[in-house]
């Protein structure tokens, strides 16, 4: 079940950021549902805000996840991208490769592909979002972050045009990410000084979490190694990730796979969501990195949480959905 006490006060990170606030795509997201489990669900809706990061309030808001780290210790993680242009040989399906061809096709497209979107959804150990104030409402909001990237250029990279197509179909305005978008380079150097600043001596070590998080974990590792090729061997990307994050890494999308229920494999993130019993938007949000890390969050709290034994769970850490 989700543990749910009463809201929190706001956590305050220093001043407030700067105006003119770009403001979300999606509004303040309201959920429903409670997951099966629940003995004592909210007697109030949870309201979760997918907060759109540019340029103007990448600092402020990278200055409010610093802040919050040392409380909010699971930090799970989704990306978009221009889709793939290394594909397995004709004739191969991907899951007929080995984890080492599988991870080269992986190296070739994110070392050759800029990072579209990054999303970035925290919560404390019993699967609590923060919630913060929104300055420019003056409201209250659990909160989670969709950083749009300058990166990638329609006009001159290579790309899948059916996943550009997608990705344009979601809300994204390539054309605008260029002029507004986050510098890839600036985010990564912030995020760098976060990851090294000490958080507090009974500060728990982070634990990062993706859903089939390959790709999530490359473009990461990719950024942080600032744009450097990816290591040539995957249990190198491995040892890199560990490097560059810290502490512990899971796959939640390898946890359902193999936790015993047949319900969970072979799916995708919104089965296995639907599956466990997760709680839903009312409206449907576009599949794009912010809602998508929230939805593995919740994926992952329950797994770990309600679906897997307590001394099972460290068992899977550092296993990376297909590369194992």
């Amino acid at each position: 079940m989700f543990r749910h006490g009463p809201p929190r006060p706001p956590w305050r990170a220093g001043a407030p950021p700067p105006f003119p606030y770009p403001p979300p795509p999606y509004g303040t997201v309201p959920y429903f549902g409670a997951v099966a489990a629940v003995r004592h669900p909210p007697p109030y809706p949870r309201a979760v805000q997918l907060q759109s990061v540019t340029a103007v309030n990448s600092d402020a808001e990278l200055n409010l996840i610093a802040s919050l780290l040392p409380h909010y210790t699971y930090v799970t993680v989704d990306t978009e991208y221009p889709g793939t242009v290394h594909r397995p040989a004709a004739g191969k399906r991907d899951s007929d490769l080995t984890a080492d061809e599988r991870y080269a096709l992986l190296r070739a497209n994110a070392d050759e592909l800029p990072i579209v979107q990054l999303g970035v959804t925290l919560c404390d150990e019993h699967g609590n979002l923060p919630v913060v104030l929104d300055y420019a409402t003056g409201l209250h909001a659990e909160r989670a972050w969709e950083f749009n990237f300058s990166d990638f250029d329609v006009a001159s990279h290579r790309h899948a045009p059916q996943s550009v197509e997608f990705l344009r179909s979601q809300g994204i305005d390539f054309e605008r990410a260029r002029r507004c978008g986050v510098n890839s380079a600036a985010f990564a150097d912030k995020l760098s000084a976060i990851l090294a600043a000490p958080r507090g001596a009974n500060a728990a070590e982070l634990t990062w979490v993706a859903f089939g998080g390959a790709y999530d974990l490359a473009y990461l590792v990719k950024m942080l190694g600032g744009g450097q090729p990816l290591p040539e061997t995957r249990e190198g990307f491995v040892a890199r990730v560990r490097e560059l994050l810290g502490g512990r890494v899971f796959d939640a999308k390898y946890m359902a796979e193999h936790c015993g229920r047949g319900d969970l494999r072979g799916v995708g993130l919104r089965s296995v969501a639907a599956n466990l019993g997760v709680p839903r938007p009312i409206v449907e949000p576009p599949c794009l990195a912010g809602p998508k890390s929230l939805t593995a969050c919740r994926i992952h709290t329950v797994l770990r949480m309600h679906v897997l034994p307590q001394d099972a769970v460290a068992g899977y850490e550092g296993i990376i959905d297909g590369l194992q």
